[in-house]
């Protein structure tokens, strides 16, 4: 995935997520369009490469790329096939997956066949629907990434403007919202 901005520290959900890393389950991140999901795949990347897991077992997949957004379920499975490294545990990230039909055919297969670990983000009604259970047998966790909140806000902006009043701050998130790629704008 190409890092088009400095990432930021969302804490709370990393953590979640690496509570879960290397269970069965399929680590399903969900949330409204720009609140951080593909950001948080990141995150957790960043966390496997600084814990010794090597590049070479990660596979990463963003289906809004135009690399991938006209793959088959069959394709995605072989394209994932062809990168596994024998004796090793492959770590799965799959970006806006939802995008391809029957892409649960090749989470599940995936599951069956690899020795892996899944993280997976959408943003549509499919799997907001709460429909996941069926779609993976139940195997699943979900991670619902929700916008910054004020906190976070404050976190991301006081290094900016370090002397200004809490309320002004207060009005400023107000004014513009906590989706995270307002942490790129300096706020006048």
């Amino acid at each position: 995935m190409i890092e088009s901005h400095e990432l930021k520290n969302r804490d709370r959900y990393l953590k979640k997520l690496i509570g879960f890393q290397d269970t069965e389950s399929v680590k399903v991140i969900t949330g409204i369009r720009r609140c951080g999901k593909s950001s948080l795949l990141k995150l957790m990347i960043r966390h496997l490469r600084e814990t010794g897991i090597g590049q070479e077992q990660i596979v990463e997949m963003n289906f809004e790329s135009h690399d991938f957004r006209s793959m088959t379920s069959d394709e995605v499975y072989h394209y994932v096939k062809e990168r596994v490294v024998p004796g090793k545990r492959m770590y799965l990230f799959f970006d806006e997956l939802q995008r391809i039909d029957a892409w649960e055919d090749a989470v599940n297969s995936f599951r069956v066949d690899l020795d892996c670990d899944i993280y997976i983000t959408g943003s549509n009604a499919k799997l907001l629907s709460g429909e996941l259970a069926t779609y993976l047998g139940g195997r699943y966790v979900e991670f619902v990434i929700y916008p910054f909140s004020f906190a976070e806000f404050l976190e991301l902006y006081c290094p900016i403007a370090p002397d200004e009043p809490v309320q002004k701050a207060f009005q400023k998130y107000l004014l513009s919202g906590g989706m995270p790629y307002l942490a790129n704008l300096r706020f006048a």
